[in-house]
C-alpha cells in the first residue's frame, strides 16, 4: 500500500497519515512500526538491496568467464522481475533515487554490476554501453509493469545480450569541421 502511494504521489508528497488511512490503521499504529517515512522506505527496499548484494557477492566469488557473465545476467533479470514494483518505483521517482538510503551505495553497486559484466578495466565506451544496458533494463521494467514476466524477461535478455555483445570498432574519428557550402 505504501509503495502504491509513493508511486502515485512521490515519496516527498506522501504522508504517513495517508498511508495509515489507506491501510485502515491509526497513524499511531503506523508510527509504532515505522516512526518515519524513511523507516518505511527502508523496509520496502531492504529485501531488494539485500538480494542484489548477495547476488553480486556470489558471482564475484566465481572466476570470470563468459558463462559466468551470462548466468549473472540471467539471474539479474530474474531479480529485477521479482522486485519489479520497487525497481519501477525507484526508477521513476527522482527524490527516492537521491534518498540517502539508496544513493549512498548506488555508485558502488553500479560499479560492481559493470565489473560483473565486462570486468573492472572498462574504458569509457564500455562504461557507456553497460550504463545504457542497465538504464534501459530499468526503464523497461518501469515502462511495462504489467507485461508477462516470461515474455518481458526474454525480451530484456535479448536486448541486453545485443547491447553487451556490441563492441566498438576502434576509436571514433575526430569530428569533421564543417565547411560552408560553396555557392556559385
Amino acid at each position: 500500500m505504501a509503495l502504491s502511494l509513493f508511486s502515485e504521489h512521490g515519496f516527498e508528497r506522501t504522508t504517513l497519515q495517508e498511508i495509515a488511512d489507506r491501510l485502515g490503521f491509526t497513524k499511531a499504529a503506523l508510527y509504532y512500526h515505522f516512526p518515519s517515512k524513511d523507516d518505511l522506505l527502508e523496509a520496502l527496499i531492504a529485501p531488494a538491496l539485500t538480494e542484489i548484494d548477495q547476488l553480486l557477492d556470489a558471482y564475484e566469488a566465481m572466476a570470470d568467464s563468459p558463462a559466468r557473465r551470462r548466468a549473472f545476467m540471467q539471474e539479474y533479470l530474474d531479480y529485477l522481475l521479482r522486485h519489479r514494483r520497487v525497481i519501477a518505483y525507484i526508477t521513476r521517482d527522482l527524490a527516492t533515487r537521491a534518498h540517502p538510503l539508496i544513493a549512498s551505495q548506488n555508485d558502488e553497486r553500479r560499479g560492481r554490476l559493470e565489473a560483473m559484466l565486462l570486468g573492472d578495466q572498462l574504458d569509457l565506451n564500455e562504461k557507456v554501453r553497460v550504463a545504457m544496458t542497465f538504464g534501459g533494463v530499468h526503464a523497461v521494467i518501469a515502462q511495462y509493469p504489467d507485461a508477462p514476466d516470461e515474455e518481458l524477461h526474454d525480451a530484456l535478455r535479448a536486448a541486453a545480450n545485443t547491447l553487451l555483445r556490441a563492441r566498438p570498432r576502434g576509436r571514433p574519428s575526430a569530428p569533421r569541421s564543417r565547411q560552408p557550402a560553396h555557392r556559385s
